[in-house]
């Protein structure tokens, strides 16, 4: 069997300190991850100054939380070769934007996220696919119909590399809400294209049954606390917990090859 990839998704909980940035990254690094993720906000290219705001924002508006915790090119840079350089893991991102793609290519990122809201954002998709880069691309709320376009749009683009992950768009997910058989079907719809999954219930158990299934990715929200502020935290992995995913991945991935 070969080895399940495992991204902690750091997502901005780092809250713009890209200390913090790298304190996260280090310790999901000591849990075993293969790689981190984090979001590539530019409000003004995604946005319209007035959104409505989400409860957990009660503080400050949507502009003010996205432009406060984003990083320069060369923060991006500087976490970028911290990640890959210092802790020997892989770094990439989520664009919201063909801007933050632009950002994200003038620090020669390896990989794209695709967030399961751009699933049908052709322009985004085209572009990203352009890059001749790798792509995960997350799927929560998205029709088969929605899949399809998006897949064809990456392949028609160039796009070598796609991994299609099923994921369910509840923070918490409930088990029964995982989807974990939907896995099943991407396998046999799209052929030449890896698969698997973005987990967003609690604990791990549908993390490995979706290793069991197949999954060659698994991605999993990271905090260093779950009292920590903004939208992701509370429904996050500690690192205790992740350390455990991690092991129990690798003690399955032993247990199948043998």
């Amino acid at each position: 069997m070969d080895k399940t990839y495992i991204v902690a998704e750091i997502g901005n909980t780092h809250e713009g300190s890209l200390g913090l940035a790298k304190m996260f990254a280090k310790t999901a690094a000591k849990c075993g991850v293969d790689a981190v993720k984090f979001q590539t906000h530019i409000f003004d290219e995604e946005s319209l100054e007035n959104a409505p705001n989400p409860p957990y924002f009660n503080s400050e508006t949507r502009k003010d939380y996205f432009e406060r915790t984003s990083f320069s090119e060369l923060e991006w840079l500087e976490l970028k070769n911290y990640c890959e350089n210092s802790l020997n893991i892989d770094f990439f991102s989520t664009p919201f934007s063909i801007a933050a793609i632009e950002l994200l290519e003038s620090i020669n990122v390896s990989t794209y996220k695709i967030s399961s809201g751009d699933v049908n954002n052709i322009p985004l998709l085209e572009r990203v696919a352009l890059t001749n880069k790798k792509v995960i691309l997350s799927t929560g709320m998205s029709s088969w119909d929605e899949i399809d376009l998006a897949v064809e749009t990456l392949k028609l683009n160039n796009c070598g590399d796609l991994t299609v992950l099923q994921c369910t768009s509840e923070y918490p997910c409930p088990p029964e809400l995982s989807g974990i058989n939907v896995l099943d079907e991407l396998k046999r719809r799209y052929k030449n294209v890896k698969f698997g999954y973005s987990d967003h219930t609690l604990g791990f158990a549908i993390a490995l049954a979706a290793v069991l299934k197949g999954a060659s990715f698994i991605e999993k929200h990271f905090t260093l606390s779950k009292h920590m502020y903004g939208s992701d935290a509370m429904n996050s992995t500690e690192p205790k917990e992740f350390k455990k995913l991690v092991d129990s991945i690798r003690e399955l991935e032993s247990a199948i090859s043998n």
